[in-house]
């Protein structure tokens, strides 16, 4: 009697409960563009991937991940196209993206170039923030005076990337804690 019961129940209980549904996408949108540069060591080369995945390319997530020579993640950073490209979600009645556009957009985003910290603006002793001392864009630092301008002053590998349509990020290995940091953000 115990073993009907414990089986009515669960059949009840599967009856209740919902199986996930299952979508075919086709084929969608999963492109990449991979780039070789010298930053975290001067010994070997770090790799740069750009890759966007979506159901379309107009639904695609991008993503930019840096890695050094063993394959180890130093950076990771996450938007969609229509972020990088357009600024946000397409108007209405815009014409759809191709996978053409995406790759070029992906090309471009991982190629990237290194650069010296000390090639960044200066923070002048007399301004009340980075964005002070720049006139021509506005500039953000996680650091304050002092470790922004030691780290500028090392003249550390910077690699700098598009992380919106407007807007730039650069980063460097911190010396002291030997992982990858944003030492500076700059845009319009």
């Amino acid at each position: 009697m115990r073993a009907i019961v414990f089986g009515l129940m669960a059949l009840a209980l599967a009856a209740c409960g919902q199986k996930p549904e299952v979508v075919a996408q086709g084929a969608g949108c999963a492109l990449s563009a991979e780039h070789a540069l010298r930053f975290s060591t001067d010994t070997a080369d770090d790799v740069i991937t750009a890759r966007a995945d979506g159901p379309t390319c107009d639904q695609a997530v991008v993503t930019l991940v840096v890695r050094n020579a063993e394959g180890d993640p130093l950076w990771a950073f996450a938007s969609t196209y229509n972020d990088m490209v357009r600024g946000g979600a397409p108007v209405e009645g815009a014409e759809p993206v191709s996978s053409e556009a995406v790759q070029t957009f992906l090309t471009g985003w991982a190629d990237f170039t290194t650069m010296r910290s000390g090639e960044l603006p200066e923070w002048r002793e007399d301004a009340e923030s980075l964005s002070a001392s720049v006139q021509e864009l506005s500039y953000d630092t996680p650091f304050g005076r002092e470790a922004y301008e030691m780290l500028r002053g090392r003249n550390l590998a910077t690699i700098c990337y598009a992380a919106s349509m407007e807007s730039s990020q650069c980063l460097i290995i911190d010396p002291m804690s030997q992982s990858t940091t944003m030492i500076v953000a700059f845009g319009p």
